[in-house]
């Protein structure tokens, strides 16, 4: 029995990543098989040596500067055809002709080479009546080329070659700033994964072995050194530490984890040996779910192009319906050329130039407005979504707070508060744990007196110990959370606890005689600008959501400090993406605001992503928005920039809709020349940019 041929119609390039049915060019490269749908891509994969998305943005880079560099001057030599101006160029009538061929010359490599992917996926849509902007391109390029070509070889000179390559020239463009795009987002994950080691610790029998990732088998028992990244999830078997798992929570804070505690692939163990027993193989570790989330929500596509390609589907059968239509009446009643001319000032004039650019030349002006009041959007459709938020989901640290912990009280039980300091903070001077440089921060601040001290010693995931000199005595000093005084023996009054609000706050207890002798307090700050933001979208309808991976009682604290409507604390980021989902199932214009790692799955899933500058390279991949600085209060601005923008866009839309409708109609009953029809097509694209540009005086 006969092996069935492969199907054909997936075959995808391996440069451009454009599906092609028939043709195309293969070659052997470093052991294995690479398909091109042209020569041009496999000549720009032999020129770039790369392929996926960085091979996409080099080929399209390439052909911008191939086509924009002979469409240029395609558009300077076309002068001579509109109102007679070889005139003043001192062109003899019978020249004109072979400027005509000239053009003919320059444009055929920009429509056969360049705009060979378009028009292929163009006419097959076509032909299979599925029509998008691919379909837009053929139509207007083909037509524009196809006309002038024959006037070119039968002595006319009508021509718009400069038209059939300007198209060409402005949809590469915006591939390759798409492209550009994917190339970003492909490298953020990269780094993400890099997160991870590639090899681990195996132990087998009492003895290590370095092993790759991959080949561990969950039950398998693994050892992390200090400063190194967790390389898989498991339950601590063996040793202390503290661990940074910001990556997973978004938390400044490391965490104490030992023996029975969970840990998780891509945090770092901060402070202690530990062994592990891995519960999740590499593939399904909570740090692979999280990139597997990222590249599943890049795939989403933008509201706008749903649009463009909707009213493509009916507004170009309409426009070819209609040029038929014209060409056969006019046929009956003239000759053969001017029926053409007529069909052709149909297609011309119903070129959808006016609508193309209505809502994405809007855009780019807002875009560049938000740029200059220190907002970077991305894409057109962030600009669009913006605007029609409902709910605004916020992450906590990092993004409402500082990132960076702030003491916020000193209470003692029957000790100077100032000296109780003073011995922490001598302490602390040289650890590089973010609680003890703040402790030491606080205490410069307060110029507190600083102590001698002798055999500091960090213990891991519970605090510090040492001897400091208090009064011309040698102390035993220690400070850390409860659990590590508790250990000590050290004991203090119930009534002086029950003064503290613990859960409010990080607190370090310190003490020394056999005694603890008060408590340091410490809290994440609120960035300023978070109130009068909160405050905004609350006048502006917009429901406010906290999600963070902090304690539920300090997010609660925050929240509503903030007036924030909704809290959730204590959320992983698997949990996070989920809530997103949950909301977007029951409305849309979902917001999400946050700046770490653990945050870019919720900024992808959501309708925009909203990051700050000072945020991870993950976070600002993924999200739509990046606000410069920490001025939260940008949002609302934008909300009420995108609002406009929106407005302006329907207004061009309508406009677009209008002309097109009555220059049909002219460009039918034989009112309008092709020339006329092209000029005609150029006034109204004019009169929507102008439009658009009173997106500049949008004040902040």
């Amino acid at each position: 029995m006969k092996n069935k041929k492969p199907n054909i119609d997936t075959i995808v390039c391996d440069q451009c990543g454009i599906p092609y049915a028939k043709g195309g060019v293969g070659k052997d490269h470093e052991g294995r098989r690479l398909h091109f749908c042209c020569y041009g891509c496999s000549f720009t994969h032999s020129i770039v040596g790369e392929e996926g998305e960085s091979g996409t943005a080099s080929l399209f880079l390439i052909r911008l500067g191939f086509s924009a560099l002979l469409s240029m001057n395609v558009m300077l030599f076309s002068w001579v055809f509109y109102a007679d101006q070889w005139h003043g160029w001192g062109i003899e009538p019978e020249a004109i002709p072979y400027v005509g061929m000239f053009l003919f010359v320059l444009s055929t490599p920009v429509i056969l080479l360049v705009g060979y992917p378009f028009l292929k996926n163009g006419i097959k849509e076509i032909l299979s009546r599925h029509l998008s902007m691919d379909s837009l391109i053929a139509l207007g390029s083909l037509a524009a080329y196809g006309y002038s070509t024959r006037e070119v070889f039968t002595g006319g000179d009508d021509v718009y070659f400069d038209t059939a390559t300007m198209i060409i020239v402005l949809v590469t463009f915006g591939r390759y700033l798409e492209a550009t795009a994917k190339v970003k987002s492909t490298n953020a994950i990269r780094q993400l994964l890099d997160l991870v080691p590639d090899d681990v610790r195996l132990l087998i029998n009492g003895e290590e072995r370095i092993v790759p990732a991959q080949e561990v088998s969950t039950g398998s028992t693994i050892r992390v050194l200090p400063g190194e990244y967790i390389p898989l999830d498991g339950i601590i078997l063996e040793g202390d530490t503290s661990v940074n798992e910001a990556i997973l929570t978004g938390e400044s804070v490391p965490h104490a984890r030992s023996k029975g505690d969970e840990v998780y692939a891509g945090t770092v163990n901060i402070d202690g040996v530990i062994k592990i027993q891995t519960t999740a193989e590499s593939e399904e570790t909570v740090h692979a779910r999280i990139v597997r989330l990222m590249e599943e929500a890049q795939k989403t596509r933008s509201p706008l192009q749903k649009m463009v390609d909707k009213i493509s589907a009916i507004f170009i059968p309409l426009v070819i319906l209609i040029a038929i239509l014209t060409f056969t009446g006019w046929t009956l009643m003239t000759s053969f050329d001017i029926a053409l001319m007529y069909a052709l000032a149909v297609l011309v004039v119903a070129c959808p130039c006016a609508l193309g650019i209505g809502s994405p030349i809007a855009a780019a002006v807002s875009i560049g407005r938000s740029a200059a009041g220190g907002v970077l959007v991305k894409s057109a459709g962030a600009m669009e979504r913006i605007g029609k938020t409902r709910i605004a989901v916020f992450d906590k640290t990092g993004t409402l707070t500082s990132g960076e912990f702030a003491v916020i009280f000193v209470k003692t039980a029957n000790q100077n508060e100032n000296q109780l300091v003073s011995a922490v903070a001598s302490l602390e001077r040289d650890s590089l744990h973010p609680l003890s440089k703040s402790i030491v921060r606080f205490a410069r601040g307060e110029q507190s007196e600083w102590f001698d001290t002798r055999g500091v010693t960090a213990v891991p995931g519970q605090g510090i110990k040492g001897q400091v000199k208090l009064n011309g005595e040698w102390k035993q000093l220690f400070a850390g959370n409860k659990n590590f005084l508790d250990a000590q023996g050290y004991s203090i009054s119930e009534d002086f606890i029950s003064t503290i609000q613990e859960k409010e706050a990080t607190l370090i207890y310190a003490g020394w005689d056999n005694e603890i002798k008060g408590i340091i307090g410490l809290q994440d700050v609120i960035h300023e600008s978070a109130y009068s933001t909160v405050r905004q979208l609350h006048q502006m309808n917009i429901k406010t959501i906290l999600l963070s991976g902090d304690r539920k009682a300090i997010a609660q604290k925050v929240g509503q400090e903030l007036g924030i409507e909704e809290t959730h604390g204590e959320l992983l980021p698997q949990q996070k993406i989920d809530y997103i989902h949950s909301l977007r199932e029951k409305t849309k214009g979902i917001a999400m605001i946050g700046d770490g790692i653990n945050d870019a799955p919720s900024l992808a899933a959501a309708d925009t992503g909203i990051t700050l500058a000072s945020a991870t390279d993950i976070a600002k991949e993924n999200a739509d928005i990046t606000i410069l600085g920490a001025q939260l209060d940008k949002i609302p601005w934008l909300i009420s920039l995108s609002k406009k923008t929106r407005r302006i866009i329907s207004w061009n839309l309508i406009w677009a809709f209008g002309y097109n409708s009555i220059a049909i109609l002219f460009a039918v009953f034989g009112f309008l020349q092709p020339i006329i029809a092209a000029f005609a097509m150029i006034i109204s694209s004019l009169l929507v940019i102008g439009n658009s540009m009173r997106l500049k005086g949008m004040k902040i």
